[in-house]
């Protein structure tokens, strides 16, 4: 039994360090879209093997994730490259299993804004077709697939570390999930905490007890 208590006592002293490493991070906030209409349309769609690349965006400094409108029930691997003509600037890729219409791709921050930048990205692994979604353009300046030019450009969100800790925003976050219960309120979050820190305490005792 005491090996079982050691065992608890260090899995829940991980659990609240690992907890309290989140809370202290900042959390990635939108610097910028591409976006020029609030409609966010469907355009096209490709093979999951597929891929398109759209010309003259401003990748803005720091950046560290983009956000790229897609569907896919499958929710392939993809993944992102920002050229500079033929250079390639930063890139990085998403783990497949991915739900919605947002994927989001971390990349390697550069310390400066890049304009008239191309972003590329390619899929694999998905078994069905891959939708973009973003608004309707001319094909000069339309994005552009392997099944040839799309009927407009996708919509893209650049992503940035924040300043403000998940702590900091703590009560904002309440205040918003306390939003349309029935009975509301930002209590209703505590609530909740108490209640789960109620069920592990509980379940934490029957485990250690001794037998009797």
């Amino acid at each position: 039994m005491g090996g079982a208590r050691v065992a608890l006592a260090s899995g829940l002293v991980l659990l609240a360090l690992a907890l309290a490493l989140v809370m202290f991070s900042s959390p990635e906030t939108v610097v910028r879209s591409n976006a020029i209409h609030p409609l966010n349309l469907p355009l096209a769609s490709v093979p999951g093997s597929g891929s398109a690349c759209q010309g003259n965006e401003l990748l803005p400094a720091e950046t560290t994730a983009l956000g790229i409108s897609l569907n896919s029930s499958d929710g392939p691997h993809v993944t992102a490259t920002v050229l500079s003509g033929k250079t390639v600037l930063t890139r990085g890729q998403s783990a497949s299993g991915w739900l919605g219409r947002l994927v989001t791709i971390p990349v390697t921050p550069l310390g400066h804004t890049v304009r008239h930048a191309t972003i590329c990205v390619a899929f694999r692994g998905a078994n069905e077709r891959v939708r973009f979604f973003g608004v309707h353009a001319p094909a000069a300046v339309a994005a552009r697939s392997n099944v040839g030019v799309l009927p407009g450009r996708l919509t893209i969100e650049y992503l940035r570390r924040g300043s403000s800790s998940w702590w900091s925003l703590a009560l904002a976050v309440a205040r918003r999930m306390g939003l349309g219960r029935a009975w509301a309120g930002t209590w209703i979050v505590l609530l909740v905490a108490i209640m789960m820190g109620s069920a592990i305490a509980i379940a934490s005792w029957l485990t250690t007890r001794e037998p009797t």
